[in-house]
C-alpha cells in the first residue's frame, strides 16, 4: 500500500527516513549489537577447557618389552626344546619362546623336546660334540668334522626345518678344510687380542647384551673362532676382515666360502640356528 502523499512529504521535511529498507538495516544493526555483546558475556564468563581423550600409555619401547632394539642379536628358544650345550645356560634361562610373533631376524635356540622320551636327540648331540671336539685337538681333526658334517646332511636331509639349509649342489672338487679354518681363525683372534666371547645377545630379563656361547666349553670356542666371518645376523658391527681373520692365509681364506653352508647347518643341528635366508634378504 503506497502511502498518502502528505506522509512522505513530512518525512522528507523532518529529515526521517521512514522506507522498507532503512527498516531492515536499523533491525540489522540492532541484532548484530545483541551479538556482540552475548560474545563479550561469553568471554567475560571464561571458556570451557579443551578436552583430550585418553590414548593410553601407548607401545612400550623395546627395552622395556624384552624385545630385541634394532641391531642387536636377539634370540628366542624353540617350544619345548632343551638348552644346546654351546648356549650360555644364564641366557637360555631368561629367554622367551618363539612365536608367530618373533622377528625374522632372532637367532631360534633349542634341540630335542622335552615331552617324552627324547634319548635319540641327546645321543646326538653328544656324537657332534664328541666329533668338534676331536676336530679340535687332534691333527687329523677334519676327518672328524667331515664325518660329522656329512652325517647331519644324511640325516636331516628330509626334515622341512634343515632341509633348506644343506647345499644340494656344489661345483668343489675338493673337500673343505673346517679344521684349518677354525685352528687359524681361533690363534689369529687370540693374537689380535680379541673378545674372547665372538657374539653377545640380547637378555630380555637383563636388558643387556651378554654372550650368547657357553665360553667354558672347548669346541664352543674352536667352532665359533671364525663366527664373525662366517655369520651374519643383522646385527650392528658384525662382520670382519676374512683375510684378517685368517692372518692373510690363502689357504685358510679359501675355505671362508666353502665352509659357510656347512657352517649355517651344523650350527642349526646344534641348537643354534641363524635366521633362514630367503630371496631378496640376507
Amino acid at each position: 500500500m503506497v502511502p498518502p502523499f502528505g506522509i512522505w512529504e513530512d518525512a522528507r521535511v523532518n529529515n526521517v527516513d521512514h522506507s522498507p529498507t532503512r527498516a531492515l538495516l536499523e533491525a540489522g544493526r540492532r541484532a548484530l549489537a545483541l551479538g556482540v555483546m552475548a560474545a563479550g558475556v561469553a568471554v567475560a564468563s571464561g571458556c570451557p577447557a579443551t578436552q583430550f581423550p585418553d590414548e593410553g600409555p601407548g607401545q612400550p619401547s623395546d627395552w622395556v618389552s624384552g624385545k630385541a632394539p634394532p641391531g642387536l642379536l636377539g634370540v628366542c628358544r624353540e617350544a619345548l626344546s632343551k638348552r644346546p650345550p654351546l648356549v650360555n645356560p644364564d641366557l637360555w634361562a631368561h629367554l622367551r619362546r618363539c612365536d608367530k610373533k618373533t622377528p625374522r631376524r632372532y637367532l631360534h635356540l633349542g634341540y630335542g623336546t622335552t615331552e617324552g622320551d627324547d634319548s635319540a636327540a641327546d645321543r646326538r648331540m653328544a656324537s657332534m660334540l664328541d666329533a668338534l671336539r676331536a676336530s679340535a685337538t687332534e691333527k687329523d681333526g677334519n676327518l672328524k668334522m667331515l664325518s660329522m658334517v656329512r652325517s647331519v646332511q644324511g640325516e636331516f636331509a628330509n626334515d622341512p626345518r634343515y632341509a633348506s639349509r644343506i647345499e644340494r649342489a656344489s661345483g668343489r672338487t675338493f673337500a673343505c678344510d673346517y679344521a684349518y679354518l677354525f685352528a687359524t681363525a681361533e690363534k689369529q683372534r687370540e693374537t689380535l687380542g680379541a673378545d674372547a666371547c665372538p657374539a653377545y645377545a640380547y637378555d630380555p630379563k637383563e636388558r643387556r647384551e651378554v654372550c650368547l656361547f657357553d665360553m667354558s666349553l672347548r669346541e664352543a670356542r674352536w667352532l665359533t673362532s671364525a663366527w664373525s666371518c662366517l655369520a651374519f645376523t643383522e646385527t650392528v658391527g658384525e662382520g670382519g676382515s676374512c683375510h684378517r681373520l685368517c692372518a692373510y692365509d690363502d689357504h685358510c681364506s679359501a675355505q671362508v666360502g666353502c665352509s659357510a653352508p656347512d657352517f649355517d647347518l651344523s650350527l642349526c643341528a646344534l641348537g643354534v640356528c641363524l635366521p633362514e635366508k630367503v630371496a631378496g634378504i640376507l
